[in-house]
């Protein structure tokens, strides 16, 4: 566990809270949204730019240092210095859309489709009325998992235990008896099974309940919390997290754990997209945009084009053909392909782009590699009806279809053909756009 509970109770008396978009920068000495950014904040993010770098991942790709400050990357959520400053990062779109409240339910929104914290529990109605920093609406997803928890009941199951009891009670051990009973011959030092609540599961939400409620700024959280940890007056705390999960079993009868276990991962181990190391940070929770829009719009995909099959990050094919193995290294990996039953429909290409287009367009990468996506799926002759580059909506520039011409056997037909198309992520209709994207072949 990062934080020990008198840390947080430190922590939770510093309510600095800044909020940023990617790729922002904040600097020493600035004061920001009303609150003075520190030497000291920014030495922290420094160092934990520099621990992070000697792991297997860069930190520096989701925080850049700079001259006298640091810069946000493509990474979004929260992180807090152990001097009390807690940045949160949104979505780049909030530079376009002046409404934070809303930019936090779509990321929220966006987030649930990433099998690793999908928050089922935590209604849309719930992420409308509850105007909360990021790292407070987490708080709040894992405070609802454990609520349904309560409601479903506590785990209960066998813990082994050893304690040196007047009577005799189980396994008598031999070796503790003669250690701790030579003189007292009135005691036995017993191992014995006890049917309880305090097991590791439980254990786990207890840590985290009682972390959280030293990092939680919020009123309505804390006292949730309080609230529940009621219920488990008789489960320890565990100062080994790790150890604990370890010791996880969630039979079929307490699936309704999972969940709140997951939550408990993500803030105990700190466990999200990227794993980080170190102590310079109290946490940090960051998440990839890129791969969060494609999970989002892949799931939207599904629900809108049910009659189709929707493919994500498909393998089938290769970039160079011949026998080497090395041609294994140019595997191509589209973000989603649709296609119908029937082999005889063509197939469409959806490679998703977490970026907010400018005035001269698509990058030349991102075009060949539409290009390449096209000529070779058509060279293991799949019938392809476009591919798609997929932007969030942009004023700046204009959906456009770029065309290559074929000329063989005399005739002149369309080759590639590769369309930059856009979805409104704020609007109640993106499944009909993503319907209208398939349809308009």
């Amino acid at each position: 566990m990062l934080l020990t509970l008198s840390t947080t109770r430190l922590v939770h008396q510093m309510n600095r809270t800044i909020t940023i978009a990617e790729y922002d920068r904040i600097y020493a000495n600035d004061t920001f949204q009303g609150i003075k950014i520190t030497k000291k904040d920014i030495q922290e993010l420094k160092d934990f730019i520099d621990e992070s770098n000697s792991e297997s991942s860069s930190m520096s790709d989701y925080l850049r240092p700079i001259r006298n400050g640091v810069q946000a990357n493509q990474y979004v959520g929260v992180l807090q210095t152990k001097s009390g400053l807690t940045i949160e990062i949104l979505p780049k779109i909030s530079r376009t859309h002046p409404n934070d409240e809303q930019v936090r339910e779509l990321f929220i929104r966006m987030l649930r489709t990433a099998k690793r914290i999908d928050g089922k529990n935590f209604g849309q109605a719930n992420l409308s009325t509850h105007k909360k920093p990021i790292l407070e609406l987490f708080i709040a997803m894992f405070i609802a998992e454990v609520d349904s928890i309560l409601k479903r009941g506590l785990k209960s199951s066998y813990i082994t235990k050893q304690s040196n009891e007047t009577f005799l009670k189980g396994k008598l051990l031999l070796q503790q008896q003669i250690q701790h009973n030579a003189i007292n011959k009135a005691k036995f030092y017993t191992e014995f099974d006890e049917f309880e609540v305090d097991g590791a599961e439980n254990q786990l939400i207890k840590t985290t309940l009682s972390y959280l409620l030293g990092v939680s700024h919020d009123p309505r959280n804390q006292r949730l919390m309080r609230e529940q940890l009621v219920y488990f007056e008789k489960v320890q705390v565990t100062f080994q997290p790790q150890i604990a999960f370890q010791k996880v079993s969630i039979k079929r009868q307490f699936h309704y754990y999972e969940q709140a276990l997951k939550w408990a991962e993500i803030f105990l181990k700190q466990k999200s997209f990227t794993s980080f190391k170190g102590s310079s940070l109290a946490f940090a929770l960051l998440f990839p945009m890129d791969k969060i829009f494609e999970a989002y719009i892949a799931n939207k995909m599904k629900k809108a084009l049910p009659h189709l099959k929707v493919e994500t990050q498909e393998q089938r094919y290769f970039l160079f053909d011949g026998d080497d193995k090395s041609k294994s290294s140019y595997r191509l990996r589209p973000d989603i392909v649709i296609r119908s039953a029937l082999e005889s429909e063509q197939v469409v290409i959806v490679d998703t782009k977490w970026k907010l287009l400018k005035a001269d367009g698509p990058s030349q990468g991102d075009l060949y590699q539409m290009y390449a996506y096209f000529t070779r799926y058509s060279h293991y002759s799949e019938s392809l009806a476009k591919v798609i580059l997929l932007y969030p909506k942009s004023d700046d520039y204009k959906e456009t279809t770029f065309k290559s011409l074929d000329f063989s056997n005399n005739e002149l037909k369309i080759g590639a053909k590769i369309e930059v198309r856009y979805v409104d992520l704020f609007s109640q209709t993106l499944e009909d756009q993503l319907q209208n994207l398939h349809a308009n072949k």
